[in-house]
């Protein structure tokens, strides 16, 4: 999987894999996530998405679990956004 990691505020092009990690007022970080799924020797191409992740208390950590649920999804590329 190949990871591009945007600069702060900048936001992936629009029909890209990306995580965005989002400061909340807390001070703790909020995951969102999309990719088209196509795992395998498959045509078939699913659009899916994670949505409200709980809250991680470092940066790193919601990246992690960002670019793990994107290498299950068969991610190829994915776009790291980092929104505060």
């Amino acid at each position: 999987m190949h990871i591009t990691r945007l600069p702060l505020g900048e936001t992936a092009p629009a029909e890209a894999d990306c995580i965005s990690i989002e400061r909340r007022p807390d001070g703790r970080f909020s995951l969102n996530a999309t990719a088209l799924m196509a795992c395998g020797d498959t045509d078939e191409v699913e659009s899916v998405s994670m949505i409200g992740s709980e809250p991680y208390d470092r940066y790193d950590d919601a990246e992690a679990a960002g670019l793990a649920w994107a290498a299950e999804h068969c991610a190829g590329e994915v776009y790291v956004s980092a929104l505060d």
